[in-house]
């Protein structure tokens, strides 16, 4: 990267990768882009998921991403872009045809660089360009502490991390609240959870709207069993950026934890319908979270993703069963169970499933026959002989 501040020179080494679902946006963000000197690869993707893949495979030194897109959103790709050490500075320019007040919320708190409203000149995208490239490649002192801070953090050493932070925290550097909230996550890391939470409160005194520490603050309450407290912070965290669909899944989890299944489907629905970028190993967990609330179409939704990445999995075609009989959807349950028992034929936890399916398919006979074996396979088993003495007393 050129260290001098001419445009030609900030912009003629960049490699980018230029996001958006339109071809045509793509083809004049391009031909902009090579006209303000970009003389390094200029990659197109169609959305979140497919730029995530190409991210992957070669390193990008700038990211212009559109916020509305199928498969995976700008949103979404850009947290997971700043999940990855490797792109945590990387200048990513968010651009959209419209920008609330909720979509500004959720870009920053995952530290976006900059916004463009579509329709935009080429100036206007020059000029925005040079602020955030210059600003993550020449950083301020204090900046420059901070991210040295942060990658000490990163790499296991918490208490190199605070005495830089410690530094930070005293003039003539600016009392930021992201600096109160990294010596939190290192009095974490240190297992100083008292420190931890009087740093993050910090934060919050310094700027009320610092989402990140009402997030650490909520996990914190979480793992010391405070489940309200958990709660309480999250539900101020999605007051201020009500776009976070984790946050709100999150949220769906507690209130399931905290006996309000009522609030938990709420949040649970409203997390799904602004969509998800799951890795295969989430699906099973979110469709046990989903069918707990009652959103069993979802659950079995997601089952099915479960089992097109793992279908050898036995308990994927269980569960499934069950959020389709909960939907009464007796027929598709059956022809579940039944390949499930193609692949392990002695479960008995199958056929347990089944003598339920059958009796609330109203096959009392079948039922029996499915329970009895069941019993078979395992004498001891609690729920099938309580289902037994329930269902077939007399």
């Amino acid at each position: 990267m050129a260290t001098r501040n001419s445009p030609d020179q900030l912009f003629g080494p960049l490699d980018v990768l230029v996001v958006d679902d339109m071809p045509a946006i793509r083809r004049m963000l391009r031909q902009m882009l090579q006209h303000l000197g970009v003389q390094g690869e200029i990659k197109e993707a169609g959305d979140g998921q497919e730029a995530w893949e190409s991210l992957q495979e070669h390193p990008f030194d700038l990211v212009v991403c559109d916020i509305n897109m199928p498969r995976m959103n700008g949103l979404d790709l850009l947290r997971r872009f700043r999940a990855s050490e490797q792109y945590q500075t990387i200048p990513f320019l968010m651009i959209s045809g419209e920008v609330s007040e909720d979509i500004i919320a959720a870009s920053a708190e995952s530290e976006v660089d900059g916004y463009l409203l579509k329709p935009f000149k080429i100036e206007a995208l020059e000029s925005r360009l040079v602020e955030i490239i210059r600003y993550r490649h020449h950083p301020s002192r204090g900046e420059s502490l901070f991210r040295e801070a942060a990658k000490l953090l990163m790499t296991g050493q918490p208490s190199e991390a605070l005495q830089i932070l410690e530094k930070l925290s005293q003039p003539p550097f600016r009392n930021h609240a992201k600096v109160w909230n990294l010596m939190g996550e290192c009095h974490q890391s240190l297992g100083a959870h008292d420190e931890a939470a009087a740093c993050f409160e910090h934060a919050l005194k310094k700027n009320p709207k610092y989402l990140k520490a009402y997030q650490n603050l909520a996990a914190l309450m979480e793992s010391q069993g405070n489940l309200a407290a958990a709660r309480s912070y999250l539900e101020e965290a999605r007051r201020l950026s009500p776009l976070n669909s984790e946050r709100l899944y999150n949220l769906g989890q507690l209130c399931l934890q905290t006996g309000s299944p009522e609030e938990a489907r709420q949040y649970l629905e409203r997390s799904w319908h602004l969509g998800h970028s799951l890795s295969a190993d989430r699906r099973p967990e979110m469709a046990e979270t989903f069918l707990a609330a009652g959103l069993e179409q979802i659950a079995a939704d997601l089952f099915l993703q479960a089992i097109d990445n793992a279908p050898h999995e036995i308990h994927l075609y269980n569960r499934l069963g069950v959020a389709l009989r909960q939907q009464q959807k007796h027929r598709q349950a059956l022809e579940c169970y039944q390949q499930a028992l193609k692949l392990d034929p002695k479960n008995e936890k199958i056929y347990y499933n089944l003598g339920v399916l059958y009796l609330d398919w109203g096959e009392k006979d079948k039922a029996l026959e499915a329970i009895q074996v069941a019993l078979q396979l395992r004498p001891d088993f609690a729920e099938a002989k309580i289902f037994l003495q329930h269902h077939f007393s007399a």
